[in-house]
């Protein structure tokens, strides 16, 4: 979907009988253009019938983190209690902006929902996310708040010596807000969470989801286990080694072990199960039985840094395309290639077009 369609269906899911010259006016271009935008969403589904009646399930909504990183790379030997001399870089992150942003590159329509300060690095964030196509009217400022920030510092050898994480500012994204959104949400064609979010968001998104399928990141071994409990609202789980160990209790020494992990994951309700393995490519099943093994894609590694996301936004993108998980893997997978060999945590590059070309140069 370009960033002009994208732009009507916003203007119609608030006036869906806004006339046509309307449109045109606010958005400096003919009439006869915005007929032949909302010609091609007719085409391709977004809008049925005449009276711009809008199709449900064609959007992403996305639950979670933003924030800003800022590293400090030192130059030589650092010296303690001192000013060292170095280089500080700052990138947006945050799994759910990551995701978001993704899946917007990836030509899909994606709603943000989350919690920034009223500050530089908030209004920067958004302001890059809605650059990238994200929708971000239901994320929320709150004045004398700090936007989530992550400082690291790494030694002349690139090793990170320490790491302060201020993420206080989630805990403002309450059922309360959440609440406001509902009807987003419950007319999404899939709801993307990250386990950044508290405890009391997730038991809300999750009971209030309804048949929408719900696609969870749980981002670390230590906040994995929020999920522990709601494990059969899941549709679609993209853990680690390390938050599948966590989460079910099981340790895989041997790739044979993912097997019964696996199963273990099945049998508490989740319908599909991506495990990335590192180096060994990654595991994926079904509940009925469909199963299997992606090796992984060789890249230059220039940066680590959402890697994850790009595979999750890949896995959100291909279920709207009816692709099988075999296929989706191996696309998310493309994505999280892409990411690993960009210095940025989203590749501005990022396209079905560009992870079709990689594929087609790796098979």
């Amino acid at each position: 979907m370009t960033n002009r369609e994208k732009q009507i269906l916003y203007l119609l899911r608030q006036d869906p009988l806004i006339p046509q010259q309307e449109i045109a006016n606010i958005l400096g271009i003919s009439r006869s253009g915005v007929a032949g935008h909302i010609m091609n969403l007719m085409n391709r589904g977004y809008i049925k019938g005449k009276g711009y009646i809008l199709s449900d399930h064609n959007y992403v909504v996305v639950v979670g983190s933003i924030n800003m990183d800022v590293c400090g790379y030192a130059s030589s030997k650092l010296i303690y209690e001192d000013s060292n001399p170095g280089k500080v870089k700052c990138a947006p992150g945050g799994v759910g902006r990551n995701i978001a942003q993704n899946i917007a590159l990836l030509g899909k329509e994606c709603h943000l929902i989350s919690v920034v300060g009223d500050d530089f690095y908030g209004s920067t964030l958004l302001d890059l996310a809605k650059r990238a196509g994200v929708n971000i009217d239901h994320c929320y400022k709150f004045h004398g708040e700090n936007t989530s920030t992550y400082i690291s510092l790494l030694d002349d050898n690139g090793e990170m010596l320490v790491a302060i994480n201020d993420m206080h500012i989630l805990e403002k994204l309450t059922p309360s807000l959440l609440v406001d959104n509902c009807e987003l949400i419950q007319h999404a064609g899939v709801l993307v969470v990250d386990c950044n979010l508290s405890e009391e968001a997730l038991t809300w998104l999750f009971t209030n989801a309804g048949t929408i399928p719900v696609f969870v990141d749980p981002v670390s071994a230590f906040k994995a286990p929020k999920i522990k409990n709601w494990l059969s609202y899941i549709h679609t789980l993209k853990p680690n080694r390390l938050e599948a160990e966590v989460l079910s209790g099981m340790k895989i020494t041997h790739l044979s072990d993912v097997l019964g992990v696996a199963q273990w994951f099945h049998d508490q309700g989740v319908q599909r199960l991506v495990l990335s393995m590192g180096m060994e490519g990654a595991y994926f099943s079904e509940s009925n039985g469909v199963a299997g093994w992606s090796r992984p894609i060789n890249s230059k590694i220039v940066n680590v840094t959402g890697a994850g996301d790009a595979m999750m936004a890949g896995l959100v993108s291909c279920w709207f395309e009816d692709m099988t998980l075999a296929e989706s893997v191996r696309f998310a997978q493309g994505c999280s290639a892409l990411t690993l060999s960009c210095e940025f945590t989203n590749n501005p590059n990022l396209s079905n077009g560009s992870v079709q070309k990689l594929l087609e140069l790796r098979s």
